[in-house]
C-alpha cells in the first residue's frame, strides 16, 4: 500500500500572479512568497494566517495596508491533499483578493469590503526541511 504524505509546499499561479507556500521551512517558520508583474512580495511567520474554513484551509498575507485607505489581503483557499509516495499533486483553486476601506475619522456608509476571486492552479507536494 502506498505511504500517504499531506503537502507542505504549494506552488499556484493564474490571471498574472504566481504564488508560492511553505507550511514550514529551515527555521520551523511558513513562508508565502507572491510574484505580480515585478513586484515581489515575501511574508513569513506571524505575518501569515491560516484558518481551518471548513472547505478548506484559508491562509491569508496582508499585501498593503495605509491608515488613511484601507488595507488589501490575498488569501488562497487550499484543499485537503493527501499525497501518495510523496509526488506531486495537481490541484485547481481559487485566491481571494479583498480590499477593506478605512479613513483616518473611521469606516463610512456601504460595503467595508470588496472581494476579487482569482482562478489559480498549481501543484503540491512535500518537502523535507
Amino acid at each position: 500500500m502506498a505511504k500517504k504524505t499531506a503537502p507542505n509546499v504549494y506552488d499556484l499561479s493564474g490571471e498574472g500572479i504566481a504564488v508560492t507556500y511553505s507550511t514550514t521551512a529551515i527555521d520551523g517558520k511558513p513562508r508565502l512568497t507572491v510574484k505580480k508583474g515585478r513586484k515581489t512580495l515575501s511574508f513569513s511567520g506571524a505575518q501569515i494566517k491560516t484558518l481551518d474554513a471548513g472547505i478548506g484551509t484559508l491562509v491569508s498575507v496582508v499585501l498593503e495596508n495605509a491608515a488613511d485607505k484601507g488595507s488589501t489581503s490575498l488569501s488562497l483557499l487550499l484543499p485537503a491533499i493527501q499525497l501518495a509516495d510523496s509526488k506531486k499533486q495537481s490541484f485547481r483553486t481559487i485566491g481571494i483578493t479583498t480590499v477593506a476601506r478605512t479613513t483616518i475619522v473611521g469606516p463610512g456608509a456601504g460595503a467595508q469590503q470588496t472581494y476579487k476571486t482569482i482562478a489559480l492552479r498549481g501543484s503540491a507536494q512535500h518537502a523535507d526541511f
